[in-house]
């Protein structure tokens, strides 16, 4: 009977407290309203990829739900990447052709140009030709690295049609997450120790004096 009593006890306060009872729904900006936990999952993956500040507004109470307003601001997503410049390239988490981890001294010695691209990415390959051109200039003087997440034969197939002169890092989609590199193209310019010095986002064209000055300072 005290059981009892005691379950009655709490039905009451929940009734008599709607708050406690509401549930959260999200708004998001195209209309599309989402459960708590469909948001909740949804906002966890847009903060990890480090492009997207996700902020909840004041909601709407409609009977026993609440409806919150979602507000995206979507950053620039080579920001994050600037922020690692003067630290050293993690090389290391990548594999060579023999499926072997390269040392992390591995770009040690020479400056290094890396270009994170895509055989589907468009302005990747539109670059190609100023890519090959630099290293035309600068040979052997300096490491001219390319990484990708396409498999092997993927790009091997795809540069039998579109030179790019660079040494290729294939199947790397599990390091470029770990890295948070999810914009492409993206070139990062290293000093002979490995550390980054510059972040390029998007098509380096724009910047190729720069790239070229900076690379002949640190030869």
């Amino acid at each position: 009977m005290t059981q009892i009593k005691s379950i009655l006890l709490i039905l009451l306060f929940i009734i008599s407290n709607p708050l406690l009872a509401q549930t959260n729904y999200y708004k998001m900006p195209d209309g599309k309203i989402l459960s708590e936990d469909i948001f909740n999952k949804q906002r966890t993956d847009m903060i990890e990829t480090g492009n997207v500040k996700v902020d909840v507004e004041t909601g709407i109470t409609r009977n026993d739900s609440i409806i919150k307003d979602v507000k995206l601001t979507f950053l620039d997503p080579f920001e994050k990447h600037r922020e690692k410049i003067g630290t050293k390239f993690e090389i290391q988490k990548f594999k060579n052709k023999d499926g072997l981890n390269y040392s992390e001294d591995y770009l040690n010695g020479k400056p290094t140009l890396i270009n994170f691209w895509a055989t589907s990415c468009g302005p990747c390959v539109k670059e190609f030709p100023d890519l090959n051109r630099i290293k035309k200039q600068f040979k052997n003087s300096v490491n001219f690295v390319a990484i990708s997440f396409d498999n092997s034969s993927k790009v091997e197939n795809f540069l039998k049609k579109h030179k790019f002169d660079f040494e290729q890092i294939t199947d790397s989609g599990i390091q470029l997450d770990s890295l948070k590199i999810n914009a492409i193209p993206m070139s990062l310019l290293l000093d002979k120790n490995g550390k980054i010095l510059k972040v390029y986002g998007g098509l380096i064209t724009d910047n190729e004096k720069e790239v070229i000055e900076t690379l002949k300072k640190s030869l």
